[in-house]
């Protein structure tokens, strides 16, 4: 079945994958850039291995996004302060920005991260022969084919960790995606999922698979930052303010809270809005500076000026700043989930904030359980949103006892990067150095 996919993959699937993907970045200025920002890859691998210690052992983890990024971080910070060098690869413009922004900070022993390059045969040749990993980790979903096959053959040991595949993905819901990724999970040497249902929709593609559950290594993430994080200062009139904040919002979100938090600001002086757009253009914070035209507004690109202390809404037009303004807020809307899905709702929940986001939240295995046990709330519209929001507007104790504990909840879970470490960590250290 192997050799059937390669042929199919590789001759068919990939190349109209190409081409559909080039016609999708004139539309699209992210695609465009993550693929312009391929174009040098080599020469840079080249230039970062010049600190390659041949010997040392080097494990690779592959990541998507920013927010897998966030998974992979604490399971190389694991490796931090043992003789193994460290490589990091990423799929999507995003997972650069947020390298760039500063807000994840990868441990020295990193010698190589940039994009990975399109899943073609000759460049996974290409990468496996100049990395030559003692083993290659892919966090959460972000399976290449060609890269997995030839890391096989390679005997490469692989693993997938805090592995994720949502319900009614084509991955499992259909004969061909079972087929395709059972090709795929059998070259993995051990699957860390992140919830029985995901372990479950594996097995349905590979009953062979050698799984179990370790959780999220997000949450050891989310709670390392937490801990070190710097709180912006904030003037004092916001300081004795009830704040709420709207976190990686979208337009769809948007429109949601608008009314809500017209007719809050309305309703009750004390309450102050931070309202951080997913993607802060220049069209975006100004449709926001367009809403709420009749309240004061500041960016936070202004600084600490006079103005600030007078706001009433705080504008955030930068990137990676989001995560630290969760200390400053009594209750957040994360956004999201009236488009593909919920963002990282564990943020405002390391801060025991009650957090509220759209109907699609069931790629997160974290939002469902916290939804089930009422520790936060998918609302599909404006009126539930006020009917459920402004009671805790109003009660702030109520709100504070629900923030805690939806963030011991999170504590407990604690502890996936250690386990998924510890999976690797024998491939590493018995390994034979290339």
């Amino acid at each position: 079945m192997t050799t059937f996919w390669k042929l199919i993959y590789r001759l068919i699937l990939q190349p109209l994958a190409m081409q559909l993907i080039k016609q999708q970045a004139k539309k699209k200025p992210n695609l465009k850039e993550a693929l312009a920002g391929r174009t040098g890859i080599w020469e840079r691998m080249d230039e970062a291995l010049q600190k390659r210690d041949w010997n040392s052992p080097l494990l690779w983890l592959h990541a998507a996004s920013a927010g897998e990024i966030l998974q992979a971080e604490p399971i190389l910070r694991q490796f931090e302060k043992e003789n193994v060098q460290l490589a990091l690869s990423y799929t999507s413009v995003n997972a650069k920005r947020w390298l760039e922004s500063g807000s994840t900070k990868l441990p020295n022993s990193v010698i190589w991260k940039d994009y990975l390059p399109i899943d073609s045969h000759f460049n996974a040749l290409r990468i496996l022969a100049k990395l030559q990993p003692n083993a290659l980790v892919y966090v959460s979903y972000d399976l290449w084919p060609n890269l997995v096959w030839e890391a096989q053959r390679k005997g490469v040991p692989q693993f997938l960790v805090s592995a994720l595949v949502h319900q009614g993905s084509w991955r499992h819901s259909n004969l061909i995606g079972r087929s395709l990724f059972s090709t795929i999970y059998q070259a993995m040497e051990e699957i860390a999922a992140i919830s029985a249902g995901d372990t479950q929709r594996i097995l349905e593609s590979y009953p062979k698979s050698i799984i179990r559950v370790l959780g999220d290594t997000r949450v050891d993430s989310v709670l390392s930052r937490r801990d070190r994080v710097t709180s912006p200062d904030f003037p004092e009139t916001w300081n004795k303010a009830k704040v709420f904040i709207g976190g990686s919002i979208w337009p769809a979100d948007l429109a949601c809270l608008r009314s809500v938090l017209l007719d809050a600001l309305e309703e009750l002086p004390e309450l102050r809005l931070i309202l951080v757009p997913h993607e802060p253009t220049e069209q975006h914070i100004s449709e926001i500076k367009e809403i709420f035209s009749s309240h004061p507004t500041h960016l936070w690109s202004q600084g600490q000026k006079e103005e600030f202390a007078k706001a009433r809404v705080l504008i955030v037009d930068a990137v990676g700043v989001l995560y630290s303004l969760y200390a400053k807020a009594n209750l957040a809307f994360v956004g999201g989930a009236f488009t593909t899905g919920v963002h990282n709702i564990m943020e405002p929940a390391a801060f025991g904030l009650p957090t509220f986001f759209g109907p699609q939240f069931h790629n997160y295995s974290t939002a469902i359980r916290f939804v089930e046990d009422k520790l936060a709330y998918s609302v599909r519209s404006a009126e539930e949103l006020r009917s459920l929001i402004m009671p805790l507007l109003k009660e702030p104790d109520k709100a504070k006892e629900r923030g805690l504990q939806a963030r011991n909840l999170l504590e407990q879970e604690a502890g996936a990067a250690h386990q998924c470490a510890e999976l690797v960590r024998p491939f590493l250290m018995n390994s034979e150095n290339p």
